[in-house]
């Protein structure tokens, strides 16, 4: 069963039940996961590395992977978390299959021989296609999946911060219960376990450590995500250098036809024939951003996030909350990178 339809299934589940449906569907899941990264024949891995949709979440990584699944050689994966959460526990964010203590950023340390192992058996393409896996949380990981899949090309997709900050202000708002857990949010995972993760590590790496203890709304919080992914993303893009491709939401909207096939040659696939390209580039539409666009932040925050809404051409910009202190902080590493 594909992982949409999965969802699916669990949301049309009866309330009353909900809870204890969901909770043996995750350890059936994770089951059956984990059996499947442990027993069984190796498949032979292929010559081709993987690609990566990336990008914080609420950017269109949705609709990007849809497009790259249209592709007759690729095989796509769409937020395998189960997956990823047998390869290695600490992928497991929102603490769905495993009750190991999660990570949201991950290096190369992570990618042990037994992960590598694991992602051969559970993430292999068949003979003759790439795979394409989108789980937006990994522009936190480059560093784990380029050591855990050496050679992959990185797609990552940025939409304008008013936007991604408001949508997931509006998922966070609900969560799901679970049988014998705490709440899961539909954003920050069971009894909140990604926030806490994400404002204790992105703090460890420099990432406005004076400033995140501090944010309490999801607004705020959200614009936490997608600022560390930003700076995680270009902290990288020198070493990744043509293995990173990167696009606007808005470039893919205005232009879906030349976005794409530029992506798709850059990713290093062969580009198909028109016939696919019409028909990709027509599931492409405007999205809706009747949002908020009021959004208030602490003083470094706010500049950084008005220093990026400017360099990707984006419209909206942050106020900084009064009495709060504005230091450069250099967020643009690099400066010269983006679309």
């Amino acid at each position: 069963m594909k992982p949409a339809h999965r969802k699916a299934l669990i949301a049309a589940i009866p309330d009353g039940v909900s809870p204890l449906a969901r909770a043996l569907y995750y350890t059936f899941h994770s089951t059956e996961m984990k059996l499947r990264a442990n027993i069984g024949p190796t498949p032979q891995a292929e010559g081709t590395a993987p690609v990566f949709i990336i990008g914080c979440g609420r950017s269109g990584t949705s609709i990007l992977g849809e497009l790259f699944a249209m592709h007759p050689q690729v095989e796509y994966l769409y937020e395998p978390n189960a997956r990823w959460a047998a390869v290695h526990p600490v992928t497991d964010y929102l603490r769905q299959y495993s009750r190991d203590a999660p990570h949201c950023l991950l290096g190369a340390q992570f990618a042990t021989n037994l992960a590598k192992y694991r992602f051969q058996r559970l993430m292999s393409p068949h003979r003759g296609r790439t795979l394409v896996e989108k789980t937006p949380i990994n522009a936190l990981r480059i560093g784990f999946l380029d050591a855990i899949a050496p050679g992959s090309r990185f797609v990552h997709i940025v939409r304008d911060g008013i936007h991604v900050t408001r949508s997931i202000e509006q998922i966070a708002a609900a969560s799901r219960g679970v049988a014998f857990r705490p709440p899961l949010n539909n954003w920050w995972g069971v009894g909140n376990v990604k926030w806490a993760a994400l404002a204790q590590e992105g703090a460890a790496a420099g990432y406005y450590a004076r400033e995140v203890s501090g944010l309490a709304t999801d607004a705020e919080r959200g614009a936490y995500e997608w600022l560390v992914s930003l700076r995680e993303v270009d902290r990288w893009r020198a070493r990744l250098g043509t293995r990173l491709i990167e696009l606007r939401l808005d470039d893919l909207i205005d232009d879906p036809r030349g976005t794409l096939a530029s992506v798709i040659t850059a990713a290093g696939l062969t580009r198909a024939d028109e016939k696919w390209l019409d028909q990709a580039a027509k599931k492409v539409h405007p999205m809706k951003n009747n949002y908020d666009p009021d959004l208030v932040l602490p003083g470094q925050m706010c500049a950084d996030f008005n220093e990026w809404q400017e360099h990707y051409r984006f419209e909206g910009r942050a106020s900084a909350l009064e009495d709060s202190p504005v230091r450069r902080s250099g967020a643009l590493l690099h400066g010269r990178g983006g679309v």
